[in-house]
């Protein structure tokens, strides 16, 4: 019982205590809510000093829940409203061509012919709007329309070759379209009336563009790469126009180079210093390009032909040889600057001294045939070295047997008959001949002219009779066979009118 009286006493300290420090720690009332005096209770007793407090447990809030709003509608992207907009814009830039080039075709009766004049002003700047547009927008299926229109416009204008490459790039670039078929219809009708002379070409490039693949730039790219080869002065302009266009609209081709050095060989067929301009900013913006070696070699043969620039030209040669030495274009250089200095510059000994690295340096190569055989014009017609002729014939012949090394022989054996009049080194010739083809007409020849030879230049009479002898018995139905006997009997005579008057009278 006493036990329980002290809990109760204890019990009621706590809760004492629990509110006073509630009560301290509320804000204060304001006058309006504050309690009245005589409610106010006194103040509470102290807790003893040991007396320890109930721990309080809060409990954590419960969770916000977040509203979810309304996901909103998909927006179109900036690129998809271009795209759209763009779509728009060349439908109706196309209706608009469409319409001007049908309503701007010129008319047909007599009386518009002779009074007005056969240019038609907006013709120029339809091709210009449509090229343009074309290198706008490549990529837009509508493009291959207009291609066929500015074919129209060019054909027009008796531009048959700009029409023909409208149809080609068309072709090329656009395998799917509808227009195609006419393309190739509109291709085959030139080829037969006003490019007839160039019928054979406009095949090949047919043939060409049946077998290209890829994507449009990858296909149209290496069209005119090989459209890039063509030689004929009457396309390079609408080549070099597609190059051009092609540079302005490409979007995914790495290979510009292509395109530029393509563009560069066409303008070489229309205007030097254009074409040094293309080659020159193809070597400056493609310091990588397996082209360079051509384009440098292009650069030296247009200040060589075009410009009678022989100095630079010669720099430019000298400078793909020491850049590129073991190319094809550097094999050229040499050529092209050792002709350069007999042709044009009548610079023969620099002209034999750069023959003769030729030679040397490619040793049975076809260019060190073409070599000798001008060094040996050289020699023979322009520096008055015969000797020297023969000896480069002679070298032709040790590098190049059959036809090329019997003419060599033939013309060495000519030179030593008719201007050096060396018997010996003739004979010597003659009997390389007939080493080299004992069954050959020119081998029995030179066994005759070996035997007439000794007979009349060297007046050795003996041994030419063992010669003429020996060649009636080889070849005793040839045509040359009654001209040996003949001389066989002359000589016999003379040896015998000779053993006469040596022979003492007794």
């Amino acid at each position: 019982m006493r036990k329980l009286t002290i809990l109760a006493v204890w019990l009621g300290f706590t809760f004492a205590s629990a509110m006073a420090s509630g009560e301290e720690a509320a804000p204060q009332a304001t006058p309006e809510s504050a309690a009245p005096a005589s409610t106010i209770p006194p103040s509470a007793p102290t807790p003893p000093a040991n007396q320890v407090e109930a721990p309080v447990i809060q409990l954590p809030a419960a969770p916000h829940v977040a509203e979810c709003p309304p996901q909103p509608l998909p927006i179109e992207s900036v690129t998809n409203k271009l795209r759209t907009a763009q779509q728009n814009l060349v439908m109706q830039k196309v209706d608009v061509f469409r319409a001007t080039v049908k309503n701007t075709i010129p008319t047909k009766n007599l009386f518009s012919r002779l009074m007005s004049s056969a240019a038609n002003p907006i013709d120029a700047d339809l091709l210009n709007d449509m090229q343009r547009f074309t290198e706008r927008f490549p990529d837009f299926p509508e493009t291959a329309e207009v291609f066929h229109l500015m074919a129209q416009v060019h054909l027009r204008t008796d531009n048959y070759s700009g029409a023909a490459l409208d149809w080609m790039v068309l072709r090329a670039a656009y395998p799917g379209s509808s227009f195609n078929k006419d393309a190739v219809k509109q291709l085959q009708t030139l080829a037969g009336d006003d490019l007839k002379k160039h019928a054979d070409t406009l095949k090949a490039w047919s043939a060409q563009i049946d077998k290209l693949k890829g994507e449009r730039e990858e296909r149209l790219a290496n069209m005119l790469r090989y459209l890039g080869g063509n030689t004929e002065k009457d396309f390079a302009a609408a080549i070099a126009d597609a190059c051009a266009s092609f540079l302005v609209s490409n979007q995914s081709w790495l290979q510009e180079d292509v395109i530029e050095h393509a563009y560069a060989r066409q303008a070489m067929l229309l205007d030097a210093q254009m074409a040094l301009y293309h080659f020159e900013k193809m070597l400056t913006l493609y310091p990588s390009s397996p082209l360079r070696a051509d384009s440098m070699l292009s650069i030296g043969n247009v200040q060589r032909k075009n410009q009678k620039a022989f100095e630079q030209a010669a720099k430019s040669y000298a400078k793909l040889i020491n850049q590129f030495p073991d190319s094809t274009e550097t094999k050229q250089a040499y050529e092209s600057l050792a002709a350069m200095y007999d042709e044009d510059m009548r610079d023969y000994p620099n002209a034999l001294k750069t023959y003769d690295t030729i030679v040397k340096r490619y040793k049975d190569d076809p260019v060190v045939l073409r070599a000798l055989h001008a060094m040996a014009s050289i020699q023979q017609n322009k520096s008055n070295q015969p000797a020297q002729a023969i000896e480069s014939y002679l070298k032709v012949a040790d590098l190049f047997k059959g036809s090329e090394g019997m003419e060599a022989l033939l013309a060495a054996e000519r030179i030593a008959t008719f201007t050096t009049r060396d018997w010996k080194v003739a004979i010597d010739v003659n009997n390389r001949i007939i080493a080299l083809a004992p069954q050959h007409e020119e081998a029995t020849k030179a066994q005759f002219n070996n035997a007439d030879i000794t007979e009349n230049k060297l007046n050795d009479k003996e041994s030419s009779k063992k010669m003429y002898e020996d060649f009636v018995a080889k070849y005793p139905g040839h045509s040359l066979a009654k001209d040996a006997n003949r001389r066989l009997d002359a000589i016999n005579k003379a040896l015998a009118s000779s053993a006469q008057q040596t022979t003492p009278s007794k």
